[in-house]
């Protein structure tokens, strides 16, 4: 079972009246995610009522007491990307007093106004008073400082589960100190709004190694070449025309380079 943090957001509106929203929310709100048993989100510790509640602070509150009340059974802990896991953990810092006391009595914070919420967290999760267990996280967190608190509240996860690479990989440093040097940080993906890229065949190498195979099923890619700073050129396309930029396709690229990826999805 694993500890998957996940948020929706609310949907926003441009002037013309069109609907805005993060990718990820888009999904976890339609049909596809809500009916189906798809990603492994029914074997996670998240109630579904968490992940699509529209406050994100009682919802990460949930899933964090969730997850602590599950801390045995837990084999991994992720977010999408490295900078909610961070957020996650620093919040819990900040309010494991309080999940400790709701563990200890059986009842749910006051907080927690979400009716839905509310209710799915006290009937499937709080199942009465929990003390030992209380002390066994209160005994965690109390330490200082927090160096390797995921691996000690979750001592059987294998692994924290999270994207650390481009503007991700800032990150690494204090998710290393966070899983103690013990529980490996996995990047599992090459992800974008538009879609998931492509995949990592290693996925136990060091996080600021990590590589992904490109999935060519998935969307039509191209790469644009980026020039070394003492190379730095006006790039043209095959016309000469220097406000075009000059893109190959997958099969074109050559070792020793680098580009920047383009992806054109079947929506077009």
């Amino acid at each position: 079972m694993g500890m998957r943090l996940t948020l929706t957001f609310p949907v926003e509106h441009t002037p013309s009246g069109l609907h805005v929203q993060a990718a990820t929310t888009a999904y976890y709100c339609s049909s596809q995610f809500r009916d189906q048993e798809v990603g492994g989100f029914d074997r996670c510790t998240s109630p579904m009522e968490a992940i699509l509640c529209p406050d994100a602070e009682q919802s990460m509150y949930c899933q964090l007491l969730c997850g602590l009340l599950h801390r045995d059974s837990v084999d991994h802990v992720g977010t999408s990307f490295a900078n909610s896991l961070v957020r996650a953990i620093k919040f819990l810092q900040h309010n494991w007093e309080e999940m400790c006391s709701d563990i200890r009595t059986g009842s749910l914070s006051g907080r927690i106004t979400h009716a839905p919420l509310r209710d799915a967290v006290i009937l499937r999760y709080l199942r009465g008073p929990d003390p030992a267990l209380a002390d066994e996280v209160a005994s965690e967190c109390a330490a200082k400082p927090w160096d390797g608190i995921v691996a000690r509240l979750w001592p059987r996860a294998r692994c924290a589960l999270t994207i650390v690479t481009g503007s991700m990989a800032q990150y690494i440093p204090i998710l290393r100190s966070y899983c103690g040097g013990r529980l490996p940080i996995v990047s599992p993906c090459y992800a974008s709004t538009e879609c998931a890229a492509g995949v990592n065949l290693r996925p136990l190498d060091p996080p600021g190694r990590a590589s992904y195979a490109l999935l060519p099923n998935i969307a039509y890619f191209e790469f644009a070449e980026i020039q070394p700073r003492d190379e730095e050129t006006p790039t043209v396309d095959g016309d000469g025309d220097p406000g075009e930029m000059k893109l190959v396709d997958l099969a074109d690229v050559e070792i020793g380079r680098s580009y920047e990826l383009v992806v054109t999805t079947f929506a077009g």
